[in-house]
């Protein structure tokens, strides 16, 4: 993540992302306004509802990098490529597989998925005024939705 260029974009406001987008991430992420991540210690009612749906949507798209990782070589390993052709290659793996998929044609068991250290250090590199505000909007979310 934070080699990718993405975070400086949304901590530096490029992405308007308040309301609009949110990347979900692990408790090895730092919590902010734009990278959502679980209460260590959820409380009973609104916090809890909030895990249990980040863990569910998290995994299904897991699941879905994951079908696309084993249909589609390419995106096994790290694409050096310029992001733009990155995001083409990307999207044109995505179609296909909707198509195969509209077609029942199955997805090769012969590339095994190779599971990705989801723990980083991002935590160390945010000022605590930051985290405290990523902290207070997860609360706002989940008092709201959940």
């Amino acid at each position: 993540m934070k080699c990718s260029g993405l975070r400086q974009m949304f901590a530096d406001g490029h992405i308007p992302f308040r309301g609009r987008y949110h990347i979900l991430g692990d408790s090895g992420y730092a919590c902010s306004e734009w990278l959502l991540t679980p209460y260590l210690n959820p409380q009973p009612g609104s916090q809890s509802a909030y895990n249990r749906s980040l863990k569910i949507t998290r995994a299904k798209v897991e699941r879905g990098i994951g079908q696309l990782k084993r249909r589609w070589g390419v995106l096994h390993g790290e694409v050096r490529m310029k992001p733009e052709r990155v995001c083409r290659i990307i999207i044109s793996c995505a179609v296909l597989h909707n198509i195969c998929k509209d077609l029942n044609i199955p997805i090769p068991d012969d590339y095994p998925v190779i599971q990705e250290d989801d723990q980083n250090d991002d935590n160390n590199n945010m000022n605590a005024g930051v985290a405290q505000n990523g902290l207070r909007y997860r609360d706002q979310i989940a008092n709201t939705y959940f």
